[in-house]
């Protein structure tokens, strides 16, 4: 779910070649702060103006609280890569919106990197936009609770990212996490009353409006499959065409049931490790002769170094010396992020594996090798105090989170343990999804609920299907959830990508990307029960892959067409799945990892 998008070095696959040049293509490194967004005039109205080379940019206003008008006002940061088509032309579709995750990912910033692979995909007929939700990204009023990096540092350094890490982790989280939510309550209680997932999907309804049309053409993943799930049960008569990725049980995430978001984890970590063993030790460094002695493999390396990490030092540049140490945290982050994205990462994280073992038994000197890249990098605070510090971790994430859950949650430390110890079998990485995502409302203040709070029924006719696409095997968002909702909303169809990772985009699949370009073509469904297949193995090299395209071009229209040429839907599918956007790095990791 809490997917973060980071373009620094911090993952161990960063500096890989592989990733890079498969960025090269279709991944546009755009910083959304690159832009003056505050000299951007916001109305009720959308008045567009040129941004980021071929996009262009608006500012949006919406109440504050729909419940409540006299509460204020929020201005949703909005950003467009135009269709070929202009209103009016009968080619021309309209708006889809965008959103990548989280919660707290920023469809402005999702939409920067990734319209090339969007248009392949969809074709020349839509706008396609991404918006900032409530409190994210460029969206104002922002949900500020430090007052500058050097507090939001000193708070969050020592944060552990697993619950596990020593015998006093799961009682610090519940501190900071307790500290968090009181700083919320006096610094920013209006504003974390106001970002609810209702009133979110109350704002695309809006937005779709301000662009002349009625009904809502949205591509959403992960946490984004709640905000569409919850527009379609708020507007089921407003739907022109609405895919959701990587879903989520929306009904156990309005009663705060997140472990059932597990149930799938270690079977998707299970499934990297056979397809280590099919593909044998050429492919796969950490091969072994069963799947069973791979994963002892791991844990071993997981055990030994959660008792003595291992260092990382690099003096090959005297003037620059890197230095640093690998523990347990860093690693179940990674082993996670490659659970999110194997068929980007786990080539390479079976490497990292086999260092990191070389290091325990110090038998290796580290210079310029793959675990270098999972080093943190020390922070640096530069501060212009003239505008407010928005950190964008947790302290969005829990309003969001938090203020859409219809019980009470808030428990007292016996009963978090008591919660905790019940579930934390759950998974491997259960102890950092507790810390990330589960836990986090166990002691947010019972005065702070979004007073646009969804609680209605997610069983529906809609004016048009929905379709919902499912992994196999997806770490986060178990298949299950995209059955459980799908059969609440009559006539959706649920297609399953035979993959392992969070989202079809983890994998590529002509199959998939075809069904998506057909769906916001003309609204075909694909047959009840289609399985795509993905088009290479997890350790298989794409440039060696059989598989072939399946022979649809598309021609990207904007002004890089020149540069990007005319690319398949399978080359589309290709370039995302192996790029770091969609890798898993837990929300603190990224900001301990990035200077400010």
């Amino acid at each position: 779910m809490r997917l973060i998008h980071s373009n620094t070095a911090s993952s161990l696959v960063v500096s890989s070649s592989l990733v890079l040049s498969a960025l090269a293509n279709f991944h546009v490194a755009r910083d959304s702060t690159d832009f003056n967004w505050a000299s951007l005039a916001s109305s009720t109205t959308l008045s567009w103006t040129p941004c980021y080379d071929a996009f262009q940019c608006a500012r949006f206003t919406v109440p504050l609280q729909y419940s409540n008008l006299s509460a204020g006002e929020a201005q949703i940061a909005l950003v467009m890569s135009p269709s070929e088509f202009k209103p009016g032309d009968e080619n021309y579709l309209g708006p889809i919106l965008f959103n990548p995750g989280g919660p707290g990912g920023s469809g402005v910033q999702y939409v920067l990197e990734f319209a090339e692979y969007f248009r392949a995909v969809i074709g020349p007929k839509y706008d396609l936009v991404g918006f900032d939700p409530r409190a994210v990204g460029q969206t104002t009023p922002p949900l500020s609770v430090f007052e500058s990096p050097a507090e939001a540092l000193e708070f969050y350094g020592d944060f552990p990212l697993n619950s596990n890490e020593s015998v006093s982790s799961l009682g610090l989280f519940y501190t900071k996490s307790k500290i968090l939510s009181n700083l919320v309550l006096d610094k920013a209680k209006v504003i974390a009353e106001s970002v609810s997932t209702a009133a979110v999907a109350t704002d695309m309804l809006g937005i779709t409006r301000a662009f002349g049309f009625d009904k809502l053409s949205y591509w959403g993943i992960s946490y984004g499959s709640v905000i569409g799930a919850t527009y379609a049960a708020m507007f089921p008569e407003n739907i022109n065409h609405l895919l959701i990725d990587g879903v989520l049980n929306s009904h156990d995430w309005y009663a705060g049931n997140l472990f059932s978001s597990l149930q799938d984890t270690d079977k998707a970590l299970a499934s990297i490790y056979e397809a280590c063993h099919e593909v044998g030790p050429t492919l796969c460094a950490i091969y072994e002769n069963t799947t069973d002695l791979i994963s002892a493999r791991v844990n071993k390396i997981i055990n030994d170094v959660h008792i003595l990490p291992v260092p990382v030092y690099n003096n090959t540049d005297p003037s620059s010396i890197t230095f640093g140490s690998v523990d347990y945290s860093v690693l179940i982050s990674e082993l996670f992020q490659m659970v999110y994205s194997p068929y980007a990462l786990a080539p390479i994280a079976a490497e990292g594996l086999v260092q990191l073992e070389q290091g325990i038994s110090g038998s290796i000197t580290f210079q310029g090798t793959i675990i270098q890249a999972m080093v943190d990098p020390l922070a640096t605070c530069d501060f212009n105090n003239s505008q407010p510090f928005v950190a964008g971790l947790l302290d969005t994430s829990n309003a969001i989170q938090c203020g859409d859950v219809l019980v009470n949650q808030t428990m007292s430390f016996p009963e978090v343990q008591k919660v905790y110890d019940q579930n934390v079998q759950t998974s491997l990485f259960a102890p950092q999804a507790y810390n990330i995502d589960i836990g986090l409302c166990t002691t947010w203040p019972t005065t702070i609920t979004a007073k646009d709070r969804f609680n209605g029924s997610f069983t529906t006719n809609t004016s048009s299907p929905i379709l919902l696409i499912g992994n196999t095997f997806d770490p986060i968002t178990p298949i299950t959830g995209a059955r459980n909702m799908s059969a609440g909303f009559v006539g959706s169809v649920l297609l399953q990508q035979n993959s392992t990772g969070h989202t079809s985009l983890s994998g590529f699949s002509t199959c998939t990307a075809l069904a998506i370009h057909a769906y916001f073509a003309n609204g075909t469904l694909p047959a009840p029960g289609t399985v795509c297949q993905p088009d290479t193995t997890i350790f298989q090299n794409p440039a060696n892959s059989s598989a072939q395209g399946a022979g649809v071009n598309i021609t990207i229209p904007n002004t890089r067409r020149s540069e990007l040429g005319v690319y398949t839907l399978r080359e589309a599918v290709d370039v995302v799945a192996r790029s770091n956007f969609l890798v898993k790095s837990s929300v603190l990791g990224r900001m301990m990892r990035r200077a400010f």
